[in-house]
């Protein structure tokens, strides 16, 4: 009997060491929510809902060819409104970014997707930069690997691609999903399987539940040619 007793005592004291976040997994934590289509503004500004999220976007003619991002497809706008957001407008295409980066392992090309920021509740420094590794011909037959940073409302979030849900390893070379992390705890993802896409947003009291949302609009209506 004293030996069961120490067992489950070393049993809870493990328990207890591990961090809160890995007690379950970011789709058990956090609010799921579809991504749904709207009417927007004119033709080519379709809205879009996602929570109490709304707005509507837009890509931006573009002639220029570029390794990440080509065509017309190279930039897109996206204006979001929230109740706590108020009003947001990103503006989004290839170049180089401010931010460093430097924490991501893989190689990738000088070139990155960014976005700037106009809206209050962004902050001076709200920024975007998302890199894509060069990566081989097998990985890209799987969702090609991507990582970024967002820094917004005063917070720097990082943004991984990884399976949230239940994709396929092998999708086409299309993304199969985001998990966004702050502080080495993750906060948010987005799932791009299916037909329709879901974000998995932090409660709406939480302080990462804008960031989160604005995180999964960008790469949602992130496009190049390997999606």
């Amino acid at each position: 009997m004293k030996s069961i007793a120490i067992a489950l005592s070393l049993v809870a004291g493990l328990a207890l060491a591990l961090p809160a976040h890995a007690a379950a997994p970011i789709t058990e934590r956090t609010e799921k929510v579809k991504l749904q289509g709207k009417k927007g503004p004119r033709l080519l500004r379709p809205g879009f809902q996602l929570g109490e999220y709304e707005g509507y976007y837009g890509g931006v003619s573009s002639t220029n060819s570029m390794p990440f991002f080509k065509g017309s497809k190279a930039k897109v706008e996206i204006h979001v409104t929230s109740p706590s957001l108020g009003e947001l407008m990103v503006y989004c295409g290839g170049g180089e970014s401010r931010l460093g980066l430097s924490w991501i392992t893989f190689k990738h090309d000088r070139l990155q997707y960014v976005c700037t920021f106009e809206g209050a509740k962004a902050g001076a420094d709200a920024a975007f930069a998302m890199a894509r590794s060069k990566g081989t011909f097998i990985s890209r037959l799987q969702q090609p690997q991507r990582a970024g940073e967002l820094r917004f409302g005063g917070r720097t979030y990082r943004l991984e691609t990884k399976v949230v849900e239940s994709g396929l390893p092998l999708n086409g070379g299309g993304t199969i999903g985001y998990i966004f992390s702050r502080d080495g705890v993750d906060v948010g993802a987005m799932d791009m399987t299916g037909l329709n896409f879901s974000a998995y947003l932090p409660a709406k009291d939480s302080g990462d539940r804008d960031a989160a949302a604005i995180a999964a609009l960008i790469v949602c209506f992130l496009k190049d040619d390997a999606d």
